[in-house]
């Protein structure tokens, strides 16, 4: 049933299912890093981290369907690319860094030593009960889990920011602290995250009433943009608090660091309210991820939503059980490849471009690059890194950039003139 307050309800529900794992250790690691250079950190960090995510909302609610986000490239394109962002952010790197972030920082400092695969049994059984009724999926997050997680963040941001960790001090990173903020961002998944999330934001405004597509379109828009507003306050608080830490020198890792900051700012209580916070957060996202993967896979196979529901909470609680160093470290290559992907898509979709020339060109050339940049980093062939790294912004992570832009231009002057010339005729 439609209610006034959905669209509000629906922005936390959104909220919360980006808030996951990397939202929560990210942006403090950052401040750590870029120091008295924060605000710089945080506006690439805030690009990647929010407005991409919210520009993907509002590009699916364009598209209209993930069956038409990425289909003026091909059919069988869009397909590929979906399958494999899927997985990628389904049961092989996202939807288990969630377990091993809970277990990391919620489960193991408030129990102690317990089997991790036990715990991510336990978690996935959990996140199973609750994905396998996807239309009421957003009520109950918007409802329920939101308020605990910001409720929980907003005591640990605002008595460490007005007892006051230090000030912050020099940028101890080598990289353009716009830069490092921006790949940061990359690492939380939100902006690929967000194409795949409107089908089971779609499915949750139908089951609520919201069954004319335009008027879905429209809660889309409004409820991303609450969110992106609720991320910005966090993030903020976020990196200014690890800003802050810099200044006294410390050396932590980034889940060490929001673990330093909750103890210092409620003791033992903060630890525990902050484990229940990272558990319910990282709930949240795989909840979102869990139904995801389902309702793909469901229509895409022989398979039903049930029992892909299984078999990904059954992979995921395996993998879950390795540890979140590992799945920031397996994330790095796989993320370099698929992002400029899914930003050209983005961008292309909310632009509303119809030439399949400028979608085929901008991918085409976008993905090559980025292969390449991957290929360059693991220094396979040192006359290939050398070369790549004279590309204009490669220093930056940008070589993508101009290439992109220089031949997705070119193919959409190709055709205008390809009109031009047979109208002449």
């Amino acid at each position: 049933m439609k209610n006034k307050n959905d669209v509000f309800i629906f922005g936390l529900a959104i909220f919360a299912m980006f808030f996951g794992a990397g939202n929560l250790i990210f942006p403090a690691g950052i401040g750590l890093v870029t120091g008295r250079e924060w605000l710089m950190s945080s506006a690439g960090f805030f690009l990647t981290g929010i407005c991409l995510p919210v520009g993907g909302l509002m590009a699916f609610s364009r598209a209209g369907s993930i069956h038409n986000f990425a289909d003026k490239v091909s059919e069988r394109f869009n397909t590929l690319y979906f399958s494999l962002m899927i997985l990628a952010l389904g049961p092989m790197l996202a939807i288990p860094r969630t377990a091993a972030t809970a277990y990391e920082m919620g489960i193991a400092p408030n129990f102690g030593d317990i089997n991790p695969l036990l715990a991510s049994g336990c978690y996935f059984i959990v996140v199973y009960i609750l994905v396998i009724k996807p239309s009421q999926l957003l009520n109950n997050i918007g409802k329920y889990m939101t308020p605990i997680i910001l409720t929980i963040l907003a005591l640990i941001i605002g008595k460490g920011i007005l007892s006051g960790f230090g000030v912050p001090g020099k940028s101890i990173t080598p990289q353009n602290s716009f830069s490092y903020g921006f790949f940061g961002g990359y690492q939380t998944m939100d902006a690929i995250a967000s194409v795949i999330f409107g089908t089971v934001i779609a499915e949750s405004l139908r089951g609520n009433g919201y069954t004319d597509e335009r008027e879905q379109s429209s809660m889309i828009v409004k409820a991303g943009i609450i969110a992106g507003i609720g991320m910005a306050v966090v993030y903020g608080g976020l990196l200014y608090l690890g800003a802050m830490a810099n200044g006294n020198g410390l050396n932590l890792g980034k889940a060490e660091l929001v673990m330093y900051f909750a103890e210092t700012s409620l003791g033992s209580v903060g630890v525990m309210a902050l484990g229940m916070c990272v558990t319910v957060a990282c709930l949240t996202t795989s909840i979102a991820l869990v139904a995801t993967v389902s309702n793909f896979f469901a229509e895409k196979t022989r398979f039903s939503y049930r029992t892909i529901t299984i078999a990904t909470c059954a992979i995921s609680s395996v993998l879950g059980a390795t540890g979140i160093g590992f799945m920031v470290d397996i994330a790095v290559p796989v993320l370099t490849i698929l992002y400029p992907v899914t930003i050209i898509l983005i961008v292309l979709n909310i632009l509303k471009v119809e030439n399949t020339k400028i979608y085929r060109t901008g991918v085409a050339t976008g993905l090559l690059f980025s292969v390449l940049e991957v290929i360059a980093d693991f220094n396979i062939s040192s006359s290939l890194t050398a070369h790549f790294d004279l590309l204009p912004l490669a220093s930056e992570g940008f070589a993508w950039l101009i290439p992109t832009l220089l031949a997705s231009l070119a193919a959409g002057l190709v055709k205008s003139r390809r009109i031009a010339v047979a109208e002449v005729g």
